[in-house]
């Protein structure tokens, strides 16, 4: 099962229905402190936590929000919708699903469960179509004496019954009653047979468990082994640590009683050490800030009073080891994080979707890049993962649509607002976004050793994309290893070209004609002082041979018309339009001589792409110039 969609109805700051959308690998929540991200991960998780906890419960005099109070229905909480989850049954238990009672008996691949405040549920969705099950027995049987009385049977009961008169069908008796005696066990949260039964049978055992992990899972560095076999009765250890620790004895496959009177030494120590190499591995992979720490594991003996179950990290470069607590946050957090991470790993039969709450605010920005690759990499492949930040560095540009924002609008009866990253309004929530934007584009220019610097946005989207056309057709594409940068305008090419002096970066210029001749001789400067040659500076009308064109000349006339018009829901007849001039000015002629933004057309041809075709003219004019580009970088 795959979560597809989330509704909060009332959670604490939200005070309105909020829906969006989760993907199905990363789900990225970025808002600013206090606008409801926690609360968000906390009402997911509540509706089918991985354990039991009371810390996962809805609770309605502590979840359901103060402000409205009042409003809450007679029959609280059993009346008081809190989450509802949507869910798409994988192919796998589709599969299963028609091998059991038929194709297309289950209507809808997609289950919808509502989690109400005393912790019940409602199913949606989960409807089986009568009629096509009995075609499948029907069928499966190799029925022939009976279809018409079989066909109008009217309940899953009346079907039993007739079958059960003819002793050639008591295999399909025996099938029929194997479904109700299965469907009778649940609870009758569902009106008929067959729905309970493809529910709890094939539907609920496999829906994910949420893990919910935050900045107070942090384990101790040293344990009490008498006080944790106990229970912790002296609260030594807070819940949290208490929880930890216990997932980190799983981990490492070591009874208590076994620190408590070890017998075989070297066993003992053997397998500690086998278990911290283990832990080291991982660590060594994706903490580059000092590959070289080790984790070590031993025991505190103490003649006079309890053993002590002792962590401490080795460091080669000094030559000492020292508690865990002695590192930095963020390494403790990180190993907090692979311990308790490690508590459901081993489980092959259960279903997980993550849910991380600000992970690695303590970490350092290339160790939160670390992190990222940890959870693309480890993460990613096998579960559904969703988490928090208003870190620029814990977001990937490429995946901006994998973002969602929330935002509190501060407003008394609006609360929290979840919103698509282009969607979003606000500035200040928005800004992990723009930072995380504009570190990768400083990031590329002096880390790309080839750059292309072009004007705007739309230049970078044309040129993507009609490099990846060409190159699927087995035409010249972009060179892979260029990367295209744009800079904002004409007038900041210089700026650019200055920065990345003396990095030993080679850069080419894309250009349409200067109109502002104070850029031109900025940049004529540069190429007088040979910081930048002058056939390092490509032109537009290099390709095209006009006066002054713009990229969007390299599309035939009636194709570029085309985007214009359906982007701006625009009729502009091609007669207006005259083929042997540059067509921006033009469209700004018929246009009443009102500028556009240039790269919405742009973002058109993105989003449509699958659905659009470009002609050979527009296609060779476009291989042209890469051909052009790539010469210049040789």
């Amino acid at each position: 099962m795959i979560l597809k969609r989330v509704i909060i109805h009332k959670y604490k700051s939200f005070l309105t229905e909020q829906s969006f959308k989760v993907e199905p690998g990363i789900t990225r929540i970025v808002g600013k402190n206090e606008s409801g991200k926690t609360a968000l991960l906390e009402a997911i998780a509540k509706t089918n936590y991985f354990e039991k906890s009371e810390h996962f419960k809805f609770v309605v005099e502590m979840d359901y929000p103060r402000i409205q109070s009042e409003k809450l229905p007679e029959g609280q909480p059993k009346e008081t919708q809190a989450v509802t989850c949507e869910y798409e049954i994988t192919n796998e238990t589709m599969d299963k699903i028609i091998a059991d009672i038929g194709k297309d008996v289950l209507e809808n691949r997609n289950i919808s469960l509502t989690h109400y405040y005393d912790n019940t549920e409602e199913i949606y969705d989960c409807d089986t179509d009568f009629k096509k099950f009995k075609l499948h027995i029907i069928k499966k049987h190799k029925i022939s004496n009976m279809t018409e009385e079989i066909r109008n049977a009217s309940s899953f009961e009346d079907l039993i019954e007739l079958v059960a008169s003819d002793i050639s069908l008591k295999d399909l008796h025996n099938e029929l009653g194997r479904i109700k005696k299965a469907a009778d066990k649940f609870p009758n949260k569902l009106d008929n047979i067959l729905d309970k039964y493809v529910y709890y049978t094939h539907v609920q055992p496999n829906l994910p468990k949420f893990w919910y992990f935050d900045d107070y899972y942090s384990i101790p560095c040293r344990i009490d082994i008498n006080n944790f076999a106990n229970g912790n009765p002296n609260k030594s250890l807070t819940e949290d640590e208490y929880n930890i620790t216990k997932a980190l004895f799983e981990l490492i496959e070591l009874n208590i009683s076994d620190i408590q009177n070890e017998q075989n030494y070297e066993m003992f120590k053997s397998k500690l050490e086998s278990k911290s190499n283990d832990i080291t591995d991982i660590i060594s992979k994706y903490w580059t800030t000092n590959e070289k720490l080790e984790i070590r594991f031993d025991v505190e003996h103490n003649p006079n009073g309890p053993r002590y179950f002792n962590i401490r990290v080795f460091n080669p470069k000094h030559r000492l080891t020292l508690p865990l607590k002695n590192r930095s946050r963020g390494f403790i957090w990180f190993f907090s994080f692979i311990v308790w991470f490690s508590k459901i790993q081993g489980s092959k039969n259960t279903k997980y979707i993550l849910l991380l709450d600000e992970p690695g605010l303590s970490l350092h920005a290339t160790a939160q890049k670390d992190l990222l690759k940890y959870i693309d990499e480890k993460l990613k492949p096998k579960y559904q993962v969703l988490y928090t930040t208003h870190s620029p560095f814990m977001i990937d540009t490429l995946y901006l649509n994998e973002v969602r924002t929330v935002y509190d609008n501060q407003k008394h009866n609006k609360g929290s607002i979840v919103s698509e990253a282009t969607i979003e309004k606000d500035s200040e929530t928005l800004f992990p976004l723009q930072a995380a934007l504009g570190y990768t584009i400083a990031q590329n220019l002096y880390i790309s050793k080839k750059n292309l610097l072009v004007e705007g946005i739309s230049d970078l989207v044309y040129l993507n994309h009609f490099s990846a056309i060409l190159k699927n057709n087995h035409c010249t594409g972009l060179s892979e290893d260029i990367t295209i940068v744009p800079v904002g305008g004409a007038d900041k090419i210089a700026t650019f070209i200055s920065l990345m002096r003396g990095n030993n970066l080679d850069s080419v210029c894309l250009l349409d004609k200067f109109a502002d001749q104070s850029a031109k001789a900025r940049l004529d400067n540069l190429i007088a002082q040979k910081i930048i040659q002058k056939n390092k500076v490509l032109f537009y009308n290099d390709i095209l041979g006009n006066s002054f064109v713009d990229i969007e000349d390299l599309f035939e006339k009636n194709e570029y018309l085309s985007l214009f018009n359906k982007t701006f829901s625009m009729e502009i007849n091609i007669k207006n339009i005259d083929n042997s001039k540059p067509i921006m000015k033009q469209l700004k002629h018929v246009n009443n001589d009102e500028d556009f933004d240039h790269y919405q057309p742009a973002n058109y041809m993105m989003r449509n792409i699958a659905n659009l075709e470009f002609s050979n003219a527009t296609q060779e004019r476009f291989e042209n110039l890469f051909t052009a580009i790539n010469k210049l970088f040789l």
